[in-house]
């Protein structure tokens, strides 16, 4: 109230109500007066409150703004971003980190540590990394703390997806190879071949000239068999590296399986120590019988050779769309995931006695005939390995 309003109202017995009345009046127009002033000044804080409040919205929403920009930009970042508290849990990943790791947000937030995350240890170095969908891919880590001052507030890890370089540079060394072998099979098949064939003869008639089991037989049986793996390695040198010239024919796909398991199990000397369970759904295709005939042979070979005590073996024919998918499958230890992506480079194997050759002329038929090679890391119907091989069919 103002310094200059009037005293309080004061009756007394000899006044009289004239009196009263003027000073009752004149308390009331001071009180008022007061009321005027108080409303005059609410309404003053009210409108300063309002324009505060008006400007504390527009920073809200100027923040929830650029909150959405940022969000928006670490969502279309390219590569994946992890983002990290203090206490080194996951606080935020964009999507190309989550479809790197091949999890969800819902399941990698709160976490200290997840498949594919390299944290601290990052040091920008491309490793083989099995992710948690089960795909193994070629992830380069970056890490970096974030500070305020003098004290560390989280950090962020940057995970870059190397897989299709990595797998392209193999692919480049693995034609590189191929180029180089195709010389040297080129050069050498001829000179190697006519002694050979000599080597061979001298053995056979060594064979049949030698009477019961003697140690001249067995000696001569070890040289045929021994001209034959070196055949098979010149031949699959060739296969590899020649032309891709195809002869087109149609093929009986129950004859094409049959003759290919008989050939694999031909140069066996105990060949009843594998079963091979056939399936033939497709009828026929227009392909080279020769070359299907031969991957689907390297094929089923291999499968027994990873199980040289003897085991099961499943080949099967259906048909697809376009034409067959031929799979053959193995009751052997499997395949390693690291693995998967070598499996075709030339001289790759991974038994001491192996010559790396056969999966690689399997892909090079499956390339010939503009068809899919893709072996199979989960295990098959028989507990080990799994190769598919799709021919379409041809036009003649």
């Amino acid at each position: 109230m103002s310094s200059t309003s009037r005293p309080a109202l004061s009756l007394s017995p000899e006044m009289s109500v004239e009196d009263a009345i003027a000073s009752f009046s004149a308390v009331l127009e001071d009180l008022q007066v007061s009321h005027a002033r108080l409303e005059e000044r609410a309404a003053h804080v009210e409108a300063e409150l309002c324009a505060a409040n008006t400007e504390l919205a527009a920073k809200v929403e100027e923040l929830d703004e650029v909150k959405c920009h940022l969000e928006s930009v670490l969502t279309s970042i390219p590569a994946g971003v992890v983002v990290y508290d203090a206490e080194g849990q996951v606080q935020a990943a964009n999507r190309a980190a989550l479809e790197i790791l091949g999890t969800e947000e819902n399941e990698i937030i709160g976490a200290t540590q997840w498949s594919g995350l390299a944290g601290r240890e990052a040091d920008g170095e491309p490793v083989e990394v099995l992710c948690s969908d089960g795909v193994t891919r070629v992830l380069a880590h970056r890490f970096s703390e974030v500070t305020r001052g003098q004290q560390v507030s989280g950090a962020v890890e940057v995970i870059e997806d190397q897989s299709v370089l990595v797998r392209t540079q193999e692919r480049m060394h693995r034609l590189d190879k191929t180029a180089a072998l195709g010389t040297m099979a080129g050069g050498i098949a001829h000179e190697i071949r006519n002694p050979l064939h000599a080597i061979q003869g001298f053995a056979e008639l060594l064979v049949r000239e030698s009477a019961g089991e003697t140690r001249a037989t067995h000696l001569a049986t070890r040289v045929r068999e021994g001209v034959f793996e070196i055949e098979a390695i010149v031949s699959g040198m060739l296969g590899i590296t020649g032309d891709g010239d195809l002869h087109l024919e149609e093929c009986d796909i129950a004859d094409l399986v049959n003759a290919a398991c008989g050939a694999a199990l031909r140069q066996r000397s105990q060949a009843d120590r594998w079963s091979i369970e056939v399936s033939v759904e497709a009828d026929v295709l227009i392909a080279d019988r020769i070359k299907v005939r031969q991957a689907l042979r390297n094929l089923i070979a291999n499968a027994c050779d990873v199980q040289p005590e003897g085991g099961a073996v499943s080949v099967s024919a259906t048909p697809t769309t376009s034409g067959v998918e031929f799979r053959v499958s193995d009751a052997g230890p499997g395949l390693r995931p690291q693995d998967i992506h070598r499996l075709c480079d030339p001289f790759f194997t991974t038994r001491a006695e192996g010559t790396g050759l056969g999966l690689a002329l399997v892909q090079r038929v499956a390339q010939l005939h503009a068809g899919a090679f893709e072996p199979d890391a989960t295990p098959a119907a028989l507990g080990g390995a799994s190769f598919a091989l799709t021919i379409p069919s041809q036009r003649a």
